[in-house]
C-alpha cells in the first residue's frame, strides 16, 4: 500500500511585516533590558519578513487570555475552511468524498476542536473518521502525514483531508523579556495549510509518495520546548538545551536513513525551527544549501510557522519539482523532544 500527498493549499498571513521592524520595536520598547546588546545581536540574525494573519498593531497589543483564545481559534477556523476547500479542489474531490480528517493545531486548541467545526461547516459526512491533534506544535505537519499513511494501511480506499494551522504571532506578549522570548517574537509567522492524502495520486501533475516513517522522542527532554499559560495568554518557552536536539537525534535519524535508502537524498522538506537548528540538520545530513533552500526561504520570507511549515516548503517544492523518482526527506521537530520523519519519493504521472 502506498500513500500519496497531493499539492497543498496554503492560507498565509496577508500582513507582511519586516523582521527589522519587529527587532527595532522590541529594542525601542525595552531600552533598559539587562541584555540589550545580546538581544540586538540575536534579533539581527533573523532578517527577512514575517507573514501574520492579523495586523501587526493588533498582534503587539496587550489582550486577555480569553480574548486571545477566541480570536486565535476563529481566525484559524476561517483560514482552514479556505485551505481545505482549495486542497480538495486541486485533488479533484468533494467534501462527500472525504473519509477521514486529520487536524493539528497547538495555538488553536478548543473543544469541540477544529476537526468537528470543519466537519460541520465544509461540510463533511457525519460518519467520517476524525484524528485531532493539539500538542505536537512544530512536529504537527510531519506527524499528521505519518498518521495519514498509517490510516491508509487499515483503510486503503479512504481519502484523507489533512489540515494544519497555527496562529503563532498571537503568542506575542510585551511582558515576555527573556532572550528566548524576544527571539520567538521575531521568528513566528502564521499559516493554515491543507492537503489530501490517498492510496493513489490525485489531481493533476506530480505527487509525493510516502515510503517509510520514523517517530522518536528524546528521553527526559520535556523541558526543552513547552507551552505555558498565564493571565495574558499562551506562550512557548524553551531552554538552551533545545539547540542540542538535532545533534541528539542525528544518530537515530542517520541509522534509519542508512537502513532505508540506497544512496544520497535528493531533496528536503524540512521544518526550519530557526537558522541554527536548520544549519545543524544540514550538517547532520551532510547536504548542501540547494537541499535546504526551500526551508531557508520559508524561514526568511514567512517565519517559523509551526507544524504547517512543511506544507509551505512542500508547496515550493511543487513549484520547482525534483526529477521523477527522486528521494526526499520530510522532517519535523517539536516538544518532547519529538521527531517525525518520512522518506518520500517524487512521482510524475505516467504517460
Amino acid at each position: 500500500m502506498s500513500a500519496y500527498v497531493s499539492r497543498p493549499a496554503l492560507v498565509l498571513g496577508e500582513h507582511v511585516v519586516d523582521a527589522a521592524r519587529i527587532r527595532d520595536d522590541i529594542l525601542t520598547w525595552n531600552p533598559n533590558h539587562p541584555k540589550l546588546e545580546v538581544a540586538r545581536k540575536a534579533l539581527t540574525n533573523l532578517p527577512g519578513t514575517r507573514r501574520y494573519l492579523r495586523p501587526y498593531e493588533e498582534i503587539t497589543a496587550e489582550r486577555t487570555t480569553a480574548q486571545r483564545k477566541d480570536d486565535v481559534f476563529d481566525t484559524i477556523l476561517q483560514a482552514a475552511r479556505h485551505a481545505a476547500r482549495a486542497a480538495m479542489d486541486h485533488a479533484g474531490v468533494t467534501p462527500d468524498d472525504i473519509d477521514c480528517i486529520i487536524t493539528t493545531s497547538s495555538s488553536g486548541d478548543r473543544m469541540p476542536g477544529l476537526d468537528v467545526h470543519l466537519q460541520n461547516t465544509l461540510p463533511l459526512r457525519p460518519g467520517i473518521r476524525r484524528r485531532p491533534m493539539t500538542q505536537l506544535a512544530c512536529a504537527g505537519g510531519s506527524q499528521a502525514l505519518i498518521i495519514a499513511e498509517e490510516h491508509l494501511a487499515r483503510y486503503p480506499e479512504h481519502k484523507i483531508l489533512v489540515v494544519a494551522g497555527e496562529f503563532l504571532s498571537s503568542l506575542y506578549q510585551q511582558s515576555l523579556l527573556s532572550i528566548e522570548d524576544l527571539i520567538y517574537k521575531a521568528l513566528w509567522g502564521d499559516l493554515v495549510a491543507a492537503t489530501v492524502v490517498c492510496a493513489r495520486p490525485l489531481g493533476p501533475g506530480a505527487s509525493l509518495r510516502i515510503d517509510h516513517t520514523l517517530e522518536y522522542v528524546i528521553p527526559h527532554t520535556t523541558d526543552r520546548y513547552r507551552k505555558e499559560t498565564d493571565e495574558r495568554g499562551d506562550r512557548f518557552s524553551s531552554t538552551r538545551g533545545s539547540l542540542r536536539s538535532v545533534t541528539d537525534l542525528a544518530p537515530v535519524l542517520m541509522d534509519w536513513l542508512d537502513k532505508n535508502t540506497d544512496g544520497p537524498l535528493d531533496f528536503g522538506i524540512l521544518h526550519p525551527g530557526g537558522p541554527a537548528i536548520l544549519a545543524k540538520l544540514a550538517t547532520a545530513l551532510d547536504v548542501d544549501e540547494q537541499f535546504t533552500r526551500h526551508s531557508r526561504d520559508v524561514l526568511a520570507e514567512e517565519g517559523n510557522l509551526g507544524g504547517p511549515t512543511i506544507f509551505s516548503v512542500l508547496e515550493r517544492t511543487y513549484r520547482t519539482p525534483p526529477t521523477d523518482g527522486a528521494c526526499g526527506l520530510v522532517f519535523g521537530l517539536g516538544p518532547g523532544v519529538a521527531m517525525g520523519a518520512l522518506l518520500v519519493t517524487w512521482t510524475e504521472p505516467q504517460a
